[in-house]
């Protein structure tokens, strides 16, 4: 295995507003306004372009460091990851460096109408949610096509992982006949990520809660319990068929709770991550590489 000092762990976090972070403001005293030693990330102010030719890491803060739209210091998975591994590796853990890539805006699926839709000529318009509209797809493969020269330079050796947080505009927003075509349009995003990189990484796909709590609420989706269950056969098929894919289920974190409201996994909105749940999410994430 390689030496620690050699490693880096890519971590890649793309998606819509429940990669944003969106509505779950940090509170004063949890943010990171101190650039962190141990765990890095790309700066909006120097990494948001399709013109350039390296990239620009810098110690991680919780604002800033979202390709996509301009949404900080919030208790996203992105944040919450970044502080808890800085402070496992201030107690003594054994973790490699963490390099940060986060790409999101709210609301934005896969299909053609989105900015995540692969085939979306390049545009870049920077700002908050209803003023950002970028192409994240090829904003993303040209990131990732400048990681592994950045790692070289470092002396580093690159270990991929993307969590995708998406799949809510998928299929509510979009006609019975793209159904079919979701599957479909994954992969080609998938392989299009992969050969940026270099690598066929893992990628991790995080399930829709899609059932209904004890009130009769099913989060996110009151009326839309068939839209969850639909999008979660897509993201069970994809792990199905590819070694490299896995799920995560927030009714696995020690906040699912049937008989709370939303489970005890989301706000009042019903549709975004409390702090407590993308907390222990990123603790999940931490001790699967403590494990290893």
């Amino acid at each position: 295995m390689e030496g620690l000092e050699r490693r880096a762990i890519v971590f890649m976090l793309f998606g819509q507003s429940n990669a944003v972070g969106h509505a779950v403001p940090m509170e004063p005293e949890d943010v990171i306004a101190e650039p962190l030693r141990n765990v890095f990330g790309l700066s909006r102010e120097r990494n948001q372009s399709f013109a350039n030719e390296e990239l620009y890491w810098s110690g991680y803060t919780s604002a800033g460091m979202n390709l996509g739209e301009t949404q900080d210091d919030t208790y996203s998975l992105a944040n919450c990851l970044a502080k808890q591994w800085q402070s496992a590796v201030d107690s003594g853990e054994k973790l490699p460096d963490l390099y940060i890539i986060h790409i999101a805006i709210g609301a934005q699926g896969v299909t053609e109408k989105f900015m995540w839709y692969p085939e979306r000529p390049e545009k870049l318009v920077p700002g908050p949610l209803g003023t950002a509209d970028i192409s994240l797809f090829p904003l993303a493969c040209r990131v990732l096509s400048l990681v592994p020269e950045s790692m070289k330079r470092a002396g580093k050796k690159p270990e991929y992982v993307l969590h995708w947080r998406g799949g809510e505009e998928d299929e509510m927003y979009s006609p019975d006949e793209l159904r079919p075509k979701l599957r479909g349009i994954y992969e080609r995003l998938l392989d299009g990520f992969y050969a940026a990189a270099g690598v066929k990484f893992p990628v991790v796909l995080h399930k829709f809660c899609d059932e209904e709590d004890e009130s009769g609420n099913c989060p996110g989706w009151e009326t839309e319990l068939e839209s969850a269950l639909y999008i979660n056969t897509v993201f069970d098929s994809l792990a199905a068929d590819n070694d490299n894919i896995s799920l995560f289920d927030a009714r696995t974190l020690p906040a699912y709770d049937r008989s709370k409201n939303y489970h005890g996994l989301f706000i009042g909105d019903g549709v975004h991550y409390t702090p407590e749940a993308n907390g222990q999410a990123a603790s999940k994430i931490i001790d699967s590489y403590l494990k290893r």
